[in-house]
């Protein structure tokens, strides 16, 4: 009995050391899974219930100088699907149906994204859905896990004015954006890709917002969680641009329907008030992907609508030019510019005749005449006393052959040719000095871009001392310094003057009645087969001694004296109705 009941109580203390043992055990488990792997445990029960969404940061709001907002956004959507929660009870038929999108194509992105670490990050299958699109998908919510539409900011032009060229557009971002060490941008990012919106992109853009959302066993959205942490997104800071939205919506009207170019700006600032590239293009049409028949259209279009005329059209200046050649006339103090030279309507250079475009000719004519009849026989023959160098010097000078450094993105630089350039052009036998001939009168090999052609009105408008262009409002701006004779800039300045105030005036159809006094010069380019090209550049000075500077060019327009010239009246009067 005894041996009995001590082999009874070896058995329960046996028991209970292993039932000690089992508690130990299980409180070092417990201990280890609340205390020490505590934060591992509870963030993958997170990641089965939580997902995180990206909020997308509107971009900033572009102005104008009034404070008219003509850059806005407006909330559109995007249709995304979180990998992990796709399960067997998705309807992919349905959803391709409503979507568009080919099934097999959904299926091999979800199951690509199931088999690695990136199975909780949303997926965007596709961009900018419309509102039915939306409305079917939200019916059949329960048909689809794992889905989720994405709020993403777009931009919206509540203003008429279209400044196509000027604004610019956004795409989405390519390999070669992301790749690039630093990068702030990810897949489905977007970014400014043309204008003013590639310009100030780092301005422009914000910062994208998380959120944490709760999902159910089905991968149904479940709302916002309250105490998770958010991040909130940032919009970007907005910008206000010198341009005049009124002016230039009646600077774009005049221009519609014309192929060509047409800038005014405030020489004394460098403020541009309107700027117009024409044919212009929809700006809205950037908002989505944009279909291969838009895209095709434009690229078979001659007119080339993408281009942005302003700073990449390349022109010859035409007539405009012989104020280059007048500024080294009067510069030299060995010439007389108030000696005549006869012009009989031709000027012979050994077997090839030079007609001057008035083939009666103009008589006997001085510099100031010259200038106020477009006479090209007197600049052929005063050319001669300079060489090719010369012309080159002085022309870059007066801003040619260089980039005025308007804050817009690829701005071109024109060309100005000196000896180097003909030499590699044509080899040093191939041209002679017959080319200067044409390059005095602004034809040939010297190319300029209608920004160009503005800065020099503004560099003759200010006498030498004026501010290179700029977009943004009270921006900085570099000083442009030209440093000729006073008694140059007064015979310049007067020159163009009489050429729009003067009887016989290649301008005179720019001349306004009230509010100022017009000066400014013509151009003609040939452009055969088909008709010249068409300029005025000159200045407005009010009678409040304020100065707008504007430089137009109509392609195929015809004489400069004849297209031009009152378009610029035109711009011109509505800028005194403004003023006053």
């Amino acid at each position: 009995m005894q041996n009995f009941n001590y082999k009874r109580k070896s058995t329960v203390l046996i028991m209970n050391f292993f039932i000690v043992i089992f508690f130990f055990i299980l409180l070092v488990k417990y201990f280890q899974i609340q205390i020490l792997n505590h934060q591992k445990y509870v963030n993958k029960s997170r990641r089965n219930s939580i997902r995180q969404v990206i909020q997308k940061a509107p971009r900033g709001i572009i102005y104008d100088r009034n404070g008219i907002a003509i850059v806005d956004n407006r909330p559109i959507f995007d249709l995304q699907l979180i990998p992990e929660d796709v399960n067997e009870s998705f309807d992919y038929h349905l959803f391709s149906s409503i979507t568009k999108i080919d099934s097999n194509s959904i299926k091999e992105k979800v199951l690509n994204k199931k088999s690695n670490i990136n199975k909780f990050k949303a997926i965007t299958v596709k961009r900018h859905l419309s509102y039915i699109e939306m409305s079917r998908l939200n019916e059949n919510l329960l048909s689809f896990p794992g889905m989720l539409f994405s709020e993403l900011p777009a931009r919206v032009y509540p203003n008429n004015c279209k400044l196509s060229h000027t604004l610019g557009y956004l795409r989405e971002v390519n390999e070669q954006q992301i790749s690039i060490e630093n990068s702030v941008y990810k897949y489905g990012d977007i970014i400014g890709t043309a204008g003013l919106e590639k310009q100030y992109e780092d301005v422009l853009r914000g910062l994208d917002g998380v959120e944490f959302h709760m999902v159910d066993k089905f991968g149904r959205d479940h709302g916002i969680i309250d105490d998770e942490i958010k991040y909130n997104k940032k919009s970007g800071s907005s910008i206000q641009l010198t341009i005049d939205s009124d002016f230039q919506v009646f600077c774009e009207n005049l221009m519609y329907g014309k192929n060509g170019a047409l800038i005014s700006m405030n020489p004394i600032n460098g403020d541009i008030l309107s700027i117009v590239s024409s044919p212009q293009f929809d700006l809205n049409s950037f908002i989505g992907p944009i279909p291969f028949s838009t895209w095709n259209q434009w690229n078979k279009d001659k007119s080339k609508p993408l281009n942005n005329r302003v700073i990449n059209g390349y022109y010859s200046p035409g007539s405009i030019f012989k104020l280059v050649t007048a500024a080294m006339i009067l510069e030299n103090p060995l010439i007389n510019h108030n000696e005549k030279i006869n012009c009989s309507g031709m000027y012979k250079y050994y077997d090839v005749d030079m007609n001057c475009w008035n083939l009666d000719g103009h008589g006997d004519v001085n510099l100031n005449e010259a200038i106020k009849y477009s006479c090209n026989v007197y600049f052929y023959k005063l050319i001669q006393e300079f060489n090719i160098d010369d012309l080159f010097t002085m022309s870059e000078k007066m801003g040619f052959n260089k980039k005025t450094n308007i804050d817009l993105p690829n701005e071109s630089s024109g060309i100005i040719p000196d000896k180097k350039y003909m030499n590699q052009k044509y080899t040093s036998r191939g041209w002679a000095f017959g080319n200067l001939l044409n390059f005095v009168i602004g034809q040939g090999e010297v190319i300029t871009t209608p920004i160009q052609v503005v800065q020099f009105m503004n560099i003759i408008a200010t006498k030498g001392e004026t501010k290179e262009p700029k977009l943004l409002l009270n921006s900085k701006s570099e000083n442009i310094k030209v440093n000729l004779s006073d008694n140059t800039w007064k015979f310049i300045q007067q020159s163009l003057e009489d050429v729009v105030n003067e009887e016989g005036g290649t301008g005179l159809n720019t001349k306004i009645n009230e509010g100022g006094i017009v000066s400014g010069k013509t151009g003609t380019v040939e452009n055969p087969p088909n008709e010249p090209h068409s300029w005025f550049a000159g200045y407005l000075k009010t009678d409040n001694n304020d100065l707008l500077s504007l430089a137009i060019i109509v392609e195929n327009g015809g004489k400069g004296s004849a297209t031009a010239t009152p378009m610029a009246r035109k711009v011109f009067e509505k800028y005194i109705s403004i003023k006053q």
